[in-house]
């Protein structure tokens, strides 16, 4: 069922910009571009990004071994410890799926360049959703939010028959919070905030449409994680939150520096008699 859920999203999205209609902008036209970006600085941002975040995750999964025998599924809150189960023969099918999703996420935006508008901005988006992966990236492994920091041990290590001798690797204390529901929040969310922008006219529903359907590929990614035993539920919600929120941001941070940094450059005639003048004007 969820996964006819993710495809069906998946669909959604695209027939919306397959849909969207062209507002006939001039390509070369800053002052009426959606968004202001920095191309050269933003990428030299993100990779910036990207090398702090593999560097951090060199940290993250070079933590000590611990003893699985010493977790206690009663010092887990009662509103994560619900998802123990019984029998773990669906662990492996569950991490396949979030896979699935989670590059599926990831993907989704470049499924905007179908629409010719934003087409024909491809490389200020590329970059933005570059930025955008960048900055989840750095909240996952460079932050206190994430597991640089935080230690909390994965629900398979609730498992130690799973372990030899018991002992669980270090980045089974990784838990906190789900990359993998952030990655994919910060794709779909990214995608339907830019679709949003450059289409101004669409109605309240249709947006509502927009945006839920960007939900569920994470919530797909987030229940996948859950059984498979890599997340507990208050892992994934915050995932989903950060993701979501750095999905929506990015580009409306750009879109919110273009309308305040607007610039044109006006030329202008005007005859009386036989005098003649021209006017160049430049407004900020």
């Amino acid at each position: 069922m969820l996964r006819y859920l993710l495809l069906l999203a998946c669909l959604l999205l695209l027939r919306m910009v397959a849909i969207a209609q062209p507002v006939n902008r001039a390509v070369d036209d800053d002052a009426d571009k959606v968004y202001r970006v920095k191309p050269l600085r933003e990428l030299g941002a993100a990779a910036i990004g990207l090398g702090v975040t593999i560097y951090s995750f060199q940290k993250i999964n070079g933590k000590d071994d611990f003893d699985a025998l010493a977790l206690d599924r009663d010092d887990v809150p009662g509103y994560d410890r619900w998802i123990f189960p019984e029998n773990t023969n669906r662990v492996s099918r569950a991490s396949g799926a979030s896979d699935i999703g989670f590059y599926t996420g990831i993907g989704l935006p470049f499924a905007l360049f179908l629409d010719p508008d934003i087409r024909q901005d491809w490389f200020d988006i590329t970059t933005m959703y570059f930025n955008a992966q960048a900055a989840n990236g750095v909240l996952y492994a460079a932050t206190p939010l994430g597991p640089s920091v935080v230690d909390r041990a994965r629900p398979s290590a609730y498992y130690p028959e799973a372990f030899e001798d018991g002992t669980a690797p270090g980045k089974d204390l990784n838990a906190f919070f789900s990359g993998h529901v952030s990655t994919t929040a910060t794709g779909t969310f990214f995608a339907a905030k830019v679709l949003s922008d450059y289409h101004p006219d669409w109605s309240g529903g249709q947006r509502a449409l927009l945006y839920g359907a960007a939900s569920i590929p994470p919530l797909y990614v987030a229940v996948q994680r859950v059984r498979a035993l890599r997340h507990f539920p208050t892992d994934t919600v915050v995932g989903f939150g950060l993701g979501a929120a750095v999905g929506i941001l990015t580009p409306h941070i750009h879109k919110r520096w273009q309308e305040k940094h607007r610039s044109s450059l006006g030329l202008s005639a005007s005859f009386s008699g036989e005098a003649g003048g021209v006017g160049l004007g430049l407004v900020f």
